[in-house]
C-alpha cells in the first residue's frame, strides 16, 4: 500500500509540473502571418438569414474563407446571450457575462460629452485613470465585478490587453444607439467596446459617437449608420500592426426594434439592415489586402429571446476553403465565441494569456462549395434549436415511466395488483424503458427537424418498443440474458459512437446541443451516466450468466474499455467521468474477484483514480497546446494557477450541482427510485435476499452503483440529472430480476 501511495504522488506530481510547461508563454511580440486583422460582427444573425438576402460582398468573402456555425453561448446559467455577454466573451476569451445594457453599452469617446462633463472626467472620477484620447468604457467597474462572482475566471479585456502589450493598436467603430421616446432615459448600446478594451476599460482608438448616425425615415428609430463616416474612421484606424472591429449596427436596432413593430415590418427592417450592412462591409473590404491582412466576420450574440448559432467566418492568408472548428469543440462547422480573441492572437502571432479558455480556429473539413457548407450549418441550427424543444419532454416521459414503473412494481410486490400478466407487463415496461435510451440516440439518424414532432416521437415509442420485444425474446428463458443485451446496447452504442465522432451524440435529447455548448464532441454528462450505469449492469450480468472466473475476467476487460474510452483525450474526454467510473468500477470488479470491501479497497480505488486522470492527463498533454481538451486545460489550469484554479472548477461544479437540484424533472426520479429502495429494505427484505441468493453477484453491483451514483453526483455539472438517468437503468433491470428472479409466493406478503 505504501509502494501504491508513493507511484500516485510521483504520477500526480509529474503530471503537475508537465502541465506548467505546456501554458502558454506572455504576450509575444508579434510574428504571425498577418499584420492587420478586421473584426466585422453581424449581431442577432444567423446563416440563414443571410441566406435569405442577396448580400453579394459577404458571399464572395464566404467563398473564400472558411466558415461555422458560431455558440454564442456566454454563461453556464443561461441560454440566450446577449449582446454586452457576447462582446465580454469575445473579449476575454473565455465565457463572461454584462448586465443587461444597465452599464455594459456605456462607451464613450474621451472627449464625448457626458453629462455636465466630458467622458474622460467621468471615467477618471470612476476609475482613477487619466484619458486624453480613444472609447472609455464607463461601466468597466461592474463588468469586472459581475465576472469575479461568475466562479470562470474571465478577465473582462484580457484581449485588448495582450494585444497593447505586444504593441498592436485597436480601433472599435460602432454605435447601435436609438432615440428613445420623448422622457425617457437614453439607452447607450455601444457594447462592442467591450470586445477590444484593456483590463481598464479603454481602447486606443476608433469611434463611437453620434457622428457615425445617419437620419433615415425608414431605418428603426430613425437612424442609420452612416457609411462614409464609418469607413472613414476605419481608414484612420487602419494602420500596420492593428485590430479594428466595425460592428453592422443597424442589425442592433433591428432587432430591438421588434417588439415594437409588426412582424412583416420587422422581416422587412432586418433584411434592410442586412443589405446596408453587406454595402458597408464592400466597402471596408475595399481597403484589405487578401495578402496580409486577415478578416473575421463573427456573430456576437443571436437575436433576443432566441437560442441559436450565429455566424463564424475566417479568411487570412494561408486559410483554404472549409468548415472551421477549435480544441474546444473538435467538431468540423462549429466553434464557440469565446475562440475568437485566441484566433485573433494567433493571427498576429501573439502568445494567448492562461486565463483564455478558448482556442483558435482551424480549418477541419473541406470539399463541397460555399452553398454546400452553407446548408450544412443552416440543417445543424435548425436541428439544435429542434431538439432543444425535446429536451425537457423526453426528462418528463422518462422520468414519468420510470416512477410509474417503481410505484406499479410495488403494487404488485404488495398484492394490489393481481392480474395474471401484470409480471410480464412489468418486465416488459422495464425493457422498453432501457429501449428508449437507445433509440433517443438513434434518433439522430433521421432529419427530424424536417419531419416534425409527432414522427419524433413516434419513432422514439416504436423503437423502443421493438427492442423491448427482441429482449424479452432473447430472455424468454432466464432474465439475465434479457439484461445482459439490454445493458450491452446502450454501452455498445455509445462506445462505438464515440469511437467514430459522437455523431449520434450531437443534436440529440440525451446528447450534445451545439447551443448549450456543453461539449461538440466526446461524452456528455448524460451519455456518460448512460453508459456508466449500463456498463457496470453489464459486467454484473455477464458473471451472473458465465460464471466464475471467466466472467470476471470479461466483466474488468469490459469496465477497463468502457473508462478507457470515456476518458481518452481523442474519444470521450470525459474529466467528471474517469473520476467517477474509475472507483466504482474498481470497487465493482474487486468485489466481483470476491475482495473484502475494507479501509483498503477504498485506498486503492481512491489511488486508482488518480493513476488513471494522470495517465490521460499525460495523454492529453503530450499534444500541441492548441490541441488538449478539457482535461489537459485543467491541468495547465493547475499549473498556472496552482490549486486554487482547481479549486475554482471544483466549487463552480459543486454550486452548479446544487443549483440544479430544484430546477429539473430529473429530481423527482431521484426521488422516486430512493423511496422504492427504502420501501423493498423496509418491508421486503425477503425479496432483496432472495434475489441475492438467486443473483450471488447482485451485491457488488449494488455497492458500485451507490459508488457511481454518489460520486457521479458530485463530480458532473449536470447534478442531480447524472444519477437520474442512471437509477433509471439501474430500477429498470431492478424490476426485471424482481418479477423474474424471485419466487411468486411472496407477492401479497408486503404491507401496501
Amino acid at each position: 500500500m505504501r509502494r501504491t501511495a508513493i507511484a500516485v504522488a510521483v504520477a500526480a506530481v509529474s503530471v503537475v509540473a508537465s502541465a506548467g510547461t505546456g501554458i502558454a508563454a506572455p504576450a509575444g511580440e508579434g510574428d504571425g502571418r498577418v499584420d492587420r486583422v478586421l473584426i466585422f460582427t453581424l449581431p442577432n444573425v444567423g446563416w440563414a438569414d443571410l441566406d435569405r438576402v442577396e448580400l453579394p460582398n459577404l458571399e464572395r468573402f464566404f467563398e473564400r474563407a472558411a466558415v461555422a456555425g458560431l455558440s454564442a453561448r456566454a454563461s453556464t446559467d443561461r441560454r440566450t446571450t446577449r449582446l454586452g455577454d457576447g462582446y465580454i466573451t469575445l473579449g476575454a476569451g473565455t465565457r463572461a457575462i454584462g448586465d443587461a445594457g444597465v452599464t455594459d453599452g456605456q462607451g464613450f469617446g474621451a472627449d464625448e460629452p457626458f453629462g455636465a462633463d466630458t467622458a474622460a472626467e467621468a471615467f477618471r472620477r470612476r476609475t482613477g485613470r487619466e484619458v486624453e484620447s480613444g472609447i472609455v468604457q464607463l461601466g468597466v467597474a461592474q463588468i469586472v465585478a459581475g465576472n469575479d462572482d461568475l466562479l470562470l475566471d474571465a478577465e473582462p479585456g484580457a484581449l485588448g490587453e495582450t494585444l497593447a502589450d505586444a504593441g498592436y493598436s485597436r480601433a472599435v467603430i460602432a454605435n447601435a444607439d436609438g432615440t428613445e421616446p420623448r422622457g425617457e432615459p437614453p439607452v447607450f448600446r455601444r457594447q462592442a467596446v467591450n470586445a477590444l478594451m484593456d483590463e481598464h476599460g479603454v481602447v486606443s482608438g476608433g469611434r463611437v459617437d453620434p457622428g457615425l448616425l445617419a437620419d433615415d425615415g425608414h431605418a428603426p428609430y430613425g437612424v442609420r449608420l452612416d457609411r462614409a463616416a464609418v469607413v472613414s474612421a476605419f481608414e484612420t484606424a487602419w494602420v500596420s500592426r492593428s485590430v479594428v472591429l466595425v460592428e453592422a449596427s443597424d442589425l442592433v436596432r433591428a432587432d430591438t426594434y421588434r417588439s415594437v413593430a409588426t412582424s412583416v415590418q420587422d422581416q422587412a427592417l432586418v433584411d434592410a439592415a442586412l443589405r446596408r450592412s453587406d454595402r458597408l462591409f464592400g466597402e471596408l473590404m475595399d481597403e484589405v489586402d487578401p495578402g496580409r491582412d486577415a478578416v473575421l466576420v463573427v456573430g456576437p450574440a443571436h437575436a433576443e429571446g432566441t437560442a441559436a448559432l450565429t455566424v463564424a467566418a475566417l479568411g487570412a492568408p494561408g486559410i483554404e476553403p472549409g468548415l472551421l472548428r477549435s480544441a474546444t469543440t473538435r467538431r468540423s462547422g462549429f466553434v464557440q465565441l469565446y475562440d475568437v480573441a485566441p484566433t485573433v492572437l494567433d493571427l498576429v502571432g501573439v502568445d494567448r494569456p492562461s486565463s483564455m479558455a478558448g482556442r483558435p480556429f482551424e480549418v477541419g473539413r473541406r470539399g463541397g462549395d460555399t452553398g454546400d457548407r452553407i446548408a450544412f450549418l443552416i440543417e445543424a441550427n435548425e436541428a439544435a434549436r429542434f431538439i432543444a424543444g425535446r429536451v425537457e419532454p423526453l426528462a418528463l416521459v422518462i422520468v414519468t415511466a420510470h416512477a410509474a414503473l417503481l410505484a406499479l412494481t410495488w403494487l404488485w410486490l404488495a398484492g394490489r395488483w393481481r392480474a395474471p400478466m401484470a409480471p410480464l407487463a412489468l418486465e416488459f415496461d422495464a425493457l422498453v424503458l432501457l429501449g428508449l435510451i437507445p433509440a433517443v440516440y438513434l434518433a439522430r439518424l433521421v432529419p427530424f427537424h424536417d419531419l416534425g414532432a409527432v414522427p419524433y416521437w413516434m419513432f422514439l415509442v416504436g423503437v423502443a418498443i421493438a427492442l423491448a420485444a427482441v429482449y424479452r425474446l432473447v430472455g424468454r428463458r432466464t432474465a439475465i440474458n434479457s439484461l445482459v443485451v439490454a445493458t450491452g446496447a446502450i454501452a455498445g452504442l455509445l462506445a462505438l459512437d464515440v469511437l467514430f465522432g459522437s455523431r449520434l451524440q450531437i443534436n440529440s435529447a440525451l446528447g450534445n446541443s451545439p447551443i448549450v455548448a456543453g461539449r461538440f464532441t466526446g461524452f456528455g454528462n448524460l451519455a456518460y451516466a448512460a453508459l456508466g450505469s449500463a456498463a457496470l449492469a453489464l459486467a454484473v450480468f455477464v458473471v451472473a450468466r458465465i460464471g466464475r472466473p471467466t466472467g470476471t475476467w470479461i466483466a474488468v476487460g469490459i469496465l477497463t474499455v468502457v473508462l478507457v474510452v470515456d476518458g481518452a483525450p481523442f474519444w470521450g474526454s470525459d474529466v467528471g467521468g474517469v473520476l467517477s467510473l474509475a472507483p466504482a468500477f474498481l470497487v465493482t470488479g474487486g468485489l466481483l474477484f470476491g475482495w473484502k470491501f475494507r479501509l483498503r479497497t477504498m485506498l486503492l480505488a481512491a489511488g486508482a483514480t488518480v493513476v488513471a486522470v494522470a495517465g490521460f492527463a499525460l495523454l492529453d498533454l503530450a499534444r500541441p497546446s492548441e490541441r488538449r481538451t478539457h482535461l489537459g486545460r485543467l491541468f495547465e489550469k493547475i499549473g498556472d494557477e496552482g490549486w486554487s484554479g482547481f479549486a475554482t472548477v471544483v466549487t463552480r461544479k459543486l454550486e452548479a450541482n446544487v443549483g440544479n437540484v430544484a430546477n429539473t424533472v430529473w429530481a423527482l426520479s431521484v426521488i422516486a427510485a430512493v423511496g422504492f429502495v427504502i420501501a423493498l429494505v423496509v418491508w421486503a427484505p425477503a425479496r432483496l435476499r432472495d434475489l441475492d441468493r438467486s443473483t450471488p453477484v447482485f451485491r457488488a453491483g449494488a455497492i458500485g452503483a451507490a459508488v457511481l451514483l454518489g460520486l457521479g453526483f458530485a463530480l458532473n455539472d449536470s447534478g442531480i440529472k447524472v444519477p437520474g438517468v442512471m437509477l433509471t437503468v439501474f430500477d429498470a433491470t431492478l424490476v426485471v430480476l424482481l418479477v423474474r428472479g424471485a419466487p411468486a409466493a411472496h407477492a401479497g406478503k408486503i404491507p401496501a
